[in-house]
């Protein structure tokens, strides 16, 4: 079995660690991930779709034509996949739109042919998920995980199609095969602020202040989430609320990458959990 890598440009640009859990996982289930070479931005789907839609479509068809010949593409990135399935989804159900986009690809020596399948990682993961137990070889016991879906992962849910976007169960029945514990609480489902942060970071900031308080209400000791963004906002953005609070969040981040690599014996220093904004001290102890 193996994938197409579509690394995407946040994690290779900002948070590097986050491809190093995720490669020893699947290099450990045995799953081959291929470097392509010319894959570009996907693009963000909250980005330059707004601005042209045609563009949008050209330039996810040219990364998705790449792999014309392959088995699929997987991604680690919430936002990745969505733009990619939406590209596909939009040109298969439209002939006269995907004969304009092959006609600007022909320029360039490129053809979308719409066949190549793209998934996320976690689906991936659950899709795999006896074999996930099969290797676990330290249970993350003691971990009460607060699972944070994120928007990308479920919606549209006419084109992700492939978990419940209300009640969704991928995410923590990984979390579970791990040892952990998967704890509900109020705001799950809600959007953690991020796309925000750049035009309004106080109300970014109050959106990430709910989803905290919700999970220590409800007696989590760390977040785990599979999308690049959510992880800035989680990480980044609770230290700023911490320094500004008399009791602040004090969460560990993990990817749900991160879970799987220290439920499969890796240690702590092999995946980069040094950088961390918040340091999961107390729940390395053991490891």
């Amino acid at each position: 079995m193996g994938y197409d890598l579509f690394l995407g440009c946040v994690i290779p640009a900002r948070l590097p660690f986050l491809e190093v859990s995720s490669r020893k996982i699947f290099e450990k289930l045995g799953i081959e991930l291929h470097d392509v070479d010319g894959f570009s931005c996907c693009p963000d789907p909250t980005g330059i779709e707004q601005i042209d839609h045609k563009t949008w479509l050209t330039l996810g068809a040219r990364n998705l034509s790449l792999c014309n010949s392959n088995g699929g593409i997987i991604s680690f990135c919430s936002g990745c996949v969505e733009t990619l399935k939406g590209v596909n989804y939009s040109l298969n159900k439209d002939d006269e739109v995907k004969k304009e986009v092959n006609n600007y690809l022909s320029k360039v020596g490129k053809v979308y042919e719409g066949k190549t399948e793209v998934k996320h990682f976690a689906q991936v993961l659950y899709e795999n998920l006896d074999k996930v137990r099969e290797n676990v070889e330290h249970p993350l016991t003691g971990f009460k995980v607060a699972v944070h879906y994120g928007c990308h992962y479920l919606r549209p849910s006419e084109i992700i199609n492939w978990d419940d976007p209300f009640e969704p169960i991928t995410i923590d029945e990984i979390v579970k095969a791990l040892g952990a514990d998967s704890i509900d609480y109020e705001l799950k489902m809600e959007c953690c602020g991020n796309p925000l942060d750049k035009s309004d970071k106080e109300i970014s900031l109050q959106m990430i202040d709910n989803k905290l308080k919700s999970i220590q209400e409800a007696g989590a000791n760390c977040i785990s989430l599979v999308c690049p963004a959510c992880f800035q906002q989680f990480d980044f953005n609770q230290r700023e609320l911490s320094n500004e609070k008399e009791n602040g969040y004090n969460f560990p981040v993990f990817y749900l990458s991160e879970l799987v690599a220290l439920a499969f014996g890796f240690k702590p220093e092999e995946l980069g959990l040094r950088f961390h904004r918040v340091r999961p001290k107390e729940l390395m102890e053991g490891f």
